[in-house]
C-alpha cells in the first residue's frame, strides 16, 4: 500500500532537539523517522525513501554535508529534497551547502513558521533536478568554490537564505517566545515518556530511545557486573502461592533497586530469582568496581539481618553473589519490546562467581579483587575453569577493612575511605 502522507527524515544529534522537532512535524500531520547522525540516515534511506529529509550539519560519523552530496549524487535518491540546518550564517557554511546540493537552509534558532513554510515550499514545488554535470568555478571573499551550472537552483538558494536571515533578525524576540511555550508544552509531554522509560533504561538511553527509537551498541572496555540468587530458591518455591511469590521477590527486590541507585549502578535484568546489575555503564567511571562491592555488602547485610525480623508472609531466602570486572559489548535489542542488555565474556565470568559462591557469600575473580584489594578483606579460596579464560583465581569478599570502616561489620566507609574513594573517581 502506496503512503499518501508526506514522509520527512530528521536528521540530528541531539536528541531533545529531534523529539520537539518531530512532535511538531506529527502535529502538522507528516509522518516523520529520525536518525542521530549521516551514516544512519544513509541507511534509512535505502529502505524508507522519504519525500523530505531535514539535516544538522555538524554531526558526528558523517556530517550534513556528506549526506546531503551522496544523496544528491544518487540516481535513485537525487530528487529528494535536503534542508541543512545550521547555527552558522556565514558565506563558507552557505556556499558549502550550494556545493554538495542542498535544496535550502534553515539558520538556528528558527521559528515554527520558518520550518513548515519551507517543507511547505518544497514539498509542493520541488526545484527542478539539473542533468547538468558542468560546474561553474566562482571565487567569494576569496575562497574558490565549484558549483553546478545551474543558475536558477543557485538564485533561489541564496534567496531563499537570505530572507530567513532577514526573518530571524526581525522577529527573533517572537522565536523566542514561540519556542519557550512550544518547549514548556513539549517538556510535560516529554517527561511523562522519559519517566516511564527511565523507570526502565538510564537516563543516556532513554533520551536515545526516546529521539531516534534506537539505541547504538557500545563496547565498553572496563566494566563491573553483579549477579545474585537466592539458595534453594526451588526448594522452598513450590509451597509458595504465586501472590506470595512476587510479593516476597517484590520485597528483596525493591531493597536492591535502592542500594542500586545509592551507588550509581543501574539494574540490568531480573530473570526469575536472579538479580542482575552492571558498575561502569552506560556512565564510565574509575569506582565501578568499589561502587558494585559496596552494593554487595548491603544487599548481604540486608538479607542476613531479616533472618529473625521477616513479616510471616515472607520467607527468608539465604542470599549468593558472585562479581566480576572485565570488558564488555551493551546494547538494546528488539523494535518493539526493548530490553537492555550486556554480553561478553566478562558477563558469563560474573554468573560463574556467583553460581561458584555459597550461601550469604560474595564470591569475586581475579579481575575484581585487584581493584578492591586495597579497602576490603578478602579471603583466597582456589581457582575454577572458565570456558575461552582458563583458570580464575576467587576470593571471598568480607567486609571494609578495619581502618576504612566506620561501623563494626565493616559496611559503611568512614573518612579515610571515602577521602581516598573521591582520588580514584577523578581517574
Amino acid at each position: 500500500m502506496l503512503h499518501t502522507t508526506p514522509r520527512i527524515l530528521i536528521v540530528d544529534d541531539y536528541p531533545a532537539l529531534v523529539t520537539i522537532t518531530r512532535h511538531k512535524l506529527l502535529k502538522q500531520g507528516y509522518e516523520v523517522i529520525t536518525a542521530q547522525n549521516g551514516q544512519d540516515a544513509w541507511e534509512i534511506l535505502q529502505d524508507e525513501y522519504p519525500d523530505l529529509v531535514i539535516s544538522d550539519v555538524e554531526m558526528p560519523v558523517m556530517d550534513g554535508y556528506e549526506l546531503c552530496q551522496k544523496i544528491k549524487s544518487d540516481y535513485k535518491f537525487r530528487k529528494i529534497p535536503v534542508i541543512l540546518v545550521t547555527s552558522r550564517i556565514h558565506t563558507e557554511s552557505l556556499m558549502k551547502g550550494i556545493e554538495v546540493g542542498a535544496d535550502n537552509y534553515i539558520t538556528k534558532p528558527y521559528d515554527d513558521d520558518t520550518l513548515f513554510s519551507k517543507i511547505h515550499e518544497l514539498l509542493n514545488n520541488p526545484i527542478a533536478v539539473s542533468d547538468v554535470k558542468e560546474t561553474v568555478k566562482v571565487r567569494i571573499e576569496n575562497k574558490p568554490y565549484h558549483i553546478k551550472a545551474d543558475y536558477s537552483h543557485l538564485v533561489n538558494l541564496l534567496v531563499s537564505t537570505y530572507k530567513n536571515a532577514l526573518g530571524q533578525n526581525a522577529q527573533l524576540e517572537k522565536v523566542q517566545h514561540t519556542l519557550n511555550s512550544s518547549n514548556q508544552e513539549l517538556e510535560l509531554t516529554k517527561r511523562e515518556y522519559e519517566n516511564l522509560l527511565q523507570n526502565i533504561f538510564p537516563e543516556k538511553i532513554a533520551e536515545s530511545l526516546l529521539a531516534y527509537g534506537t539505541v547504538t551498541p557500545e563496547r565498553y572496555e572496563d566494566a563491573t557486573f553483579m549477579f545474585t540468587d537466592f539458595h534453594d530458591f526451588s526448594r522452598i518455591v513450590p509451597d509458595l502461592k504465586p501472590e506470595k511469590l512476587i510479593e516476597s521477590l517484590s520485597f528483596y527486590f525493591d531493597k536492591f533497586d535502592l542500594f542500586v541507585e545509592q551507588h550509581g549502578l543501574i539494574k540490568i535484568k531480573t530473570i526469575g530469582d536472579s538479580y542482575m546489575t552492571a558498575g561502569g555503564i552506560p556512565q564510565r567511571s574509575h569506582t565501578h568496581p568499589i561502587d558494585t562491592v559496596l552494593t554487595a555488602l548491603k544487599m548481604r547485610a540486608f538479607v542476613a539481618h531479616l533472618k529473625d525480623a521477616l513479616p510471616e508472609s515472607i520467607p527468608h531466602f539465604p542470599l549468593r553473589i558472585g562479581i566480576n570486572t572485565g570488558e564488555s559489548v551493551v546494547g538494546v535489542i528488539g523494535k518493539k519490546r526493548f530490553a537492555y542488555d550486556v554480553w561478553g565474556t566478562a558477563v558469563n565470568l560474573a554468573a560463574r562467581m556467583e553460581q561458584n559462591s555459597e550461601s550469604n557469600c560474595i564470591n569475586i575473580s581475579q579481575s575484581t579483587y585487584d581493584r578492591v584489594k586495597d579497602f576490603f578483606d578478602c579471603e583466597p579460596r582456589g581457582e575454577i575453569e572458565a570456558r575461552n579464560i582458563g583458570k580464575v583465581e576467587m576470593y571471598f569478599l568480607q567486609r571494609i577493612k578495619p581502618e576504612f570502616s566506620d561501623d563494626e561489620y565493616g559496611i559503611i566507609p568512614n573518612r579515610l575511605f571515602i577521602r581516598d574513594y573521591n582520588y580514584l573517581s577523578k581517574g
